[in-house]
């Protein structure tokens, strides 16, 4: 359902005292902090043509586009470096296609440079498919994106800057959004920019702009969508706790008993537990990744909440940290847990599950997109879920309802949540935030709002970009994959 602002705290039971949690503000501005009082800014502002909010899976290919476009970018992150959820959540293993433009420029980087077997993996093909389970290193791909921000000189990147408010501006039918408020060594900086992009994965900067949001799932009558609920149950999907194991003693054996699923070698067909004896004992490469253990969280805009989601999956994964001890196996366990699902930005144009699954090319496609339903926590029939093939991803899903200056990319995007359950993952978030990074250049240097860019011309220039390649030669579907051409 579309949330506004009572609306959200009644149904997540948080009063007054949860009120001022900047994680369900709906306002562009509160009482507690006015981004036209000058005397709050001991910083001076910063001007830039894009800003980019959120240095992650979405935000670095958007970042990259308006830069090559010729825009000047500032990309700001909350965290001390950037990478997003690759880096910080250790999703390190790529789900989901098409793999393009940048996204495809740093798959093809790790390979090459970043291999858990040292050498390069001689069948990656064009695009770098090979029906093998890839994964690398979380400090891998935080290499990979140094290297490609070194690489660009109009963008500045801000790491430890948490974007704390939206600068909008209330005049004529919409808002306008013509900046942002960042916390920097403890002092407000404004950075302004005729256009934003929402790339934080959670919605915050949308949210505080008085964009409207969905939060939880839909019922099927919402959006008149074939599959679903048929009431909302208000849930997002539950939360996962990643880790990697490595051996650590020659005579160590890894205990694959303790795992029904979801432990990857690399460079390999088959998950670890559908792997024989035979076949284990040959691949063993004595480093493994793991979706450790999963648990609900009832508001992921909530950070007290997530501290506790992540806090219950620590201690669930007590029993499997001890028995890889034994076994001569030490665990790094990622530093966030995995969030699959916030806000979502309610924009000109919903992408339903029926989109997905009709796999509807929409005139105004700036992505393409192809990945299974995937709604952990929800049932869905496998025929269907499995039945997903190459859809589009429209520029209106990308447009805020009544707010200007601002593109949302990545998972936040406008969809219900079954549609979001399939272009969540990585891929395809990657080629939204580069089609958003180059419509925000578009329209930032040619002094025009992202309403009135011109589609053809975005989609034209995406096209040159090799985004649209992979659809145009692959025809794809779930029996007909494009490592098999």
């Amino acid at each position: 359902m579309t949330m506004n602002r009572r609306q959200f705290l009644k149904n997540m039971g948080i009063g007054a005292a949860g009120a001022a949690l900047p994680g369900v503000s709906m306002f562009a501005a509160n009482e507690a902090m006015n981004p036209q009082d000058k005397s709050l800014f001991k910083l001076p502002e910063l001007h830039c043509d894009v800003i980019v909010v959120g240095a992650g899976p979405a935000g670095i290919p958007a970042a990259v586009a308006a830069a090559r476009e010729g825009a000047k970018v500032i990309l700001l992150e909350e965290d001390m470096m950037p990478g997003g959820a690759p880096v910080d959540m250790y999703v390190t293993y790529m789900c989901g296609a098409p793999r393009v433009g940048v996204f495809i420029d740093m798959v093809r980087e790790l390979n090459q440079k970043h291999s858990l077997s040292i050498t390069p993996s001689s069948t990656f093909g064009q695009w770098a498919w090979d029906n093998k389970q890839h994964w690398w290193l979380p400090s891998s791909f935080a290499q990979v994106v140094y290297g490609i921000m070194k690489a660009e000189k109009n963008i500045t990147l801000m790491c430890g800057s948490p974007v704390v408010d939206a600068v909008v501006e209330t005049k004529g039918n919409r808002n306008r959004v013509t900046g942002v408020c960042v916390m920097r060594q403890g002092m407000l900086q404004k950075v302004s920019a005729p256009v934003t992009i929402d790339a934080t994965g959670t919605g915050l900067l949308a949210a505080k702009a008085g964009c409207e949001y969905f939060y939880g799932s839909d019922a099927r009558k919402d959006f008149n969508e074939s599959i679903g609920l048929e009431k909302s149950d208000g849930r997002v999907q539950p939360c996962t706790m990643m880790y990697i194991s490595q051996r650590t003693r020659s005579d160590a054996e890894f205990p694959r008993h303790i795992f029904k699923t979801g432990v990857l070698d690399h460079d390999q067909e088959k998950w670890v537990t559908q792997q024989t004896e035979e076949e284990f004992r040959k691949i063993d490469s004595g480093i493994y990744l793991h979706w450790g253990a999963t648990v609900e969280c009832t508001d992921t805009t909530d950070p007290v909440l997530v501290a506790d989601a992540h806090r219950r999956a620590m201690k669930k994964l007590e029993p499997q940290f001890e028995a890889l001890n034994r076994a001569g196996y030490v665990t790094h366990v990622a530093p966030k847990i995995g969030i699959r699902e916030c806000r979502r930005i309610k924009g000109e144009y919903v992408l339903t599950v029926d989109d997905v699954l009709k796999g509807v090319m929409h005139d105004d496609k700036i992505a393409d997109a192809w990945y299974s339903l995937d709604p952990w926590g929800m049932n869905v029939d496998p025929k269907i879920k499995n039945s997903v093939g190459p859809y589009g991803i429209p520029y209106r899903s990308l447009i805020p309802v009544n707010t200007e200056g601002l593109l949302t990319a990545g998972r936040i995007i406008s969809g219900t949540r079954l549609a979001m359950s399939s272009y969540r993952v990585q891929p395809i978030c990657a080629t939204i935030g580069e089609a958003a990074g180059t419509a925000a250049a578009m329209a930032a240097l040619q002094k025009t709002s992202v309403r009135n860019l011109d589609v053809r011309r975005l989609q034209n220039r995406l096209d040159e970009k090799g985004l649209f390649e992979w659809y145009r030669h692959v025809n794809m579907n779930v029996n007909n994959k494009p490592w098999k051409k």
